[in-house]
């Protein structure tokens, strides 16, 4: 796999409790098992990544929360280039079980066509093509609930000993399973409130008090603050209480921190290397894409429910906490037809529609972007062109909306909004994608089967366009009110003087 090494590009200049350090302070280090050992890691800093789920017309989409805790700088170092001893053991051990092609997320796995490694475009293609060639089999698409959150320590640390081949973890790797399991986090708005950055930053219309962030990001200090002020203001050893809580359970990893992904993976070989077999026996294959499990097999609507049976049952021998629910596992039977595949949901909830998997949805006959993908790409739109009409409406004070409508640079909005984040590896190439891209790659790589992708965003532009006009009529039309108000109140000051005027003749009368 390589040598490990910092570059510049990789260096973390995010806000956190450390100073800066150089690529080669870094390097010596995270490779010192000596200074490892004896390394005091800061808490990770938390927030909450908060998203509505997809939900139909006139409905609500139900509130996501995802928790990201993120490292100081040293730990994420120290983090990075022991995932990275780790890995290179597990890559061995994925090969000796022939579980390569199984376990998809968090590794590089090349496409033999490009020579690139996959994303889940690709992914979703060969399961998807694996299913059409089975022709009569069933399909079970599971949700490992609450993953990172589960992870048994005992459990975890067994596995941990057996990749490195040996009893009981050296020292230095004995610290690091204590600083990602025994973990410590701080909560970045209530972190940056007693640093000073964070604070009431003024009233709502109701008058209660509203807080935000009262230093720009890019003034907020690379180092938060110094060792002293870390201990009086965040550890609690002035005269202010501790704001650090501790990970004191026995189960549980901060997803976010950089050998998560990989101690994920691991924790579930044994698991994967379980249900592979299983797969196999049945003349089928298994993917497994962190928490999402696709199992393809052959046989009907019986030999289905009972392999459902079997690995909801096989789950709960790696960790009290660890389960797949009932109502995220989905069975699907396809049978083959005169044109295509058939696709009927026998268990759940989650594709009504046809199978979905990464992104993706499949019935049998044509491929399609999932619903709730659109449904976050036209959000991500609605809000891109509300900030750009407001600011529109702002420059322009004197442009009515069809002035602004024809000076407004549509393609600009077109061309930045949608970045794909959540759809590849975090690879340079994918960070570049736009959601655009990122279809017209899927309908390529689909092939026939994906001509439906293409016209799923056939009236891509006349949406944008159209949640432009409607944001940009609103711009204006609040523009108006307030001016009004404005109006209202001048007149009012005007006008009130003289009434108290009038009111103190009469009175003196």
């Amino acid at each position: 796999m390589g040598d490990w090494s910092i570059a510049r590009g990789d260096l973390k200049r995010y806000p956190h409790f450390d100073s800066p350090i150089a690529p080669s302070e870094a390097e010596a280090l995270a490779r010192d098992p000596a200074r490892v050992a004896l390394h005091a890691f800061y808490p990770f800093m938390l927030y909450t990544q908060r998203w509505n789920r997809f939900a139909a017309k006139y409905h609500k989409g139900k509130v996501k929360e995802r928790p990201i805790r993120y490292a100081a700088r040293r730990d994420a170092y120290i983090f990075s280039y022991y995932r990275h001893l780790l890995s290179e053991r597990y890559e061995v051990e994925l090969a000796r079980r022939g579980l390569s092609a199984c376990v998809l997320a968090y590794r590089k796995i090349p496409d033999p066509e490009t020579g690139k490694g996959k994303c889940n475009i690709e992914f979703a293609r060969d399961a998807i093509q694996g299913i059409a060639q089975l022709g009569d089999c069933c399909v079970l698409a599971l949700d490992i609930s609450g993953f990172f959150e589960s992870l048994d320590h005992a459990l975890l640390k067994g596995r941990w000993s057996t990749l490195l081949g040996c009893e009981r973890l050296p020292s230095d790797h004995y610290q690091v399973f204590k600083a990602i399991t025994a973990y410590s986090v701080v909560d970045k708005k209530e972190a940056y409130e007693r640093l000073g950055h964070f604070g009431i930053k003024g009233k709502t219309r109701s008058g209660t008090l509203k807080k935000g962030f009262l230093t720009p990001y890019q003034a907020v200090p690379v180092q938060l603050c110094t060792g002293s002020e870390f201990r009086e203001s965040i550890a609690g050893h002035g005269s202010l209480p501790s704001i650090i809580r501790k990970n004191r359970k026995c189960f549980g990893i901060p997803q976010g921190a950089p050998i998560s992904d990989l101690l994920a993976n691991a924790y579930l070989l044994e698991f994967d290397t379980v249900v592979h077999r299983w797969a196999l026996e049945l003349g089928g294959a298994y993917h497994r894409y962190s928490d999402d499990i696709l199992i393809v097999v052959r046989g009907d609507e019986a030999a289905g429910t009972q392999l459902l049976a079997k690995v909801q049952e096989e789950i709960r021998r790696h960790g009290d906490k660890l389960q797949i629910k009932t109502e995220k596992s989905s069975l699907f039977v396809f049978e083959r037809t005169a044109h295509a595949q058939s696709c009927r949901l026998i268990e759940g909830t989650q594709g009504r529609n046809g199978l979905e998997y990464l992104g993706f949805r499949y019935n049998g006959t044509r491929v399609y972007i999932r619903d709730a993908t659109l449904s976050g790409l036209y959000r991500k739109v609605t809000l891109a062109a509300r900030r750009a009409a407001r600011v529109e409406a702002r420059r322009y004070p004197n442009k009515g909306v069809e002035e602004l409508k024809a000076g407004f640079d549509y393609e600009a909005l077109i061309s930045r909004f949608g970045r794909v984040e959540d759809f590849g590896e975090a690879g340079h190439d994918y960070r570049k994608w736009t959601f655009w891209t990122y279809v017209t790659r899927a309908a390529k790589k689909f092939g026939t089967q994906g001509h439906s992708i293409s016209r799923q965003l056939q009236r891509h532009r006349e949406l944008v366009r159209a949640r432009v006009d409607q944001e940009l009529e609103r711009a204006v039309a609040e523009r108006c009110r307030r001016r009004a108000a404005l109006e209202l109140l001048e007149n009012l000051s005007i006008v009130l003087p003289t009434l108290q005027d009038v009111c103190h003749q009469q009175a003196t009368m």
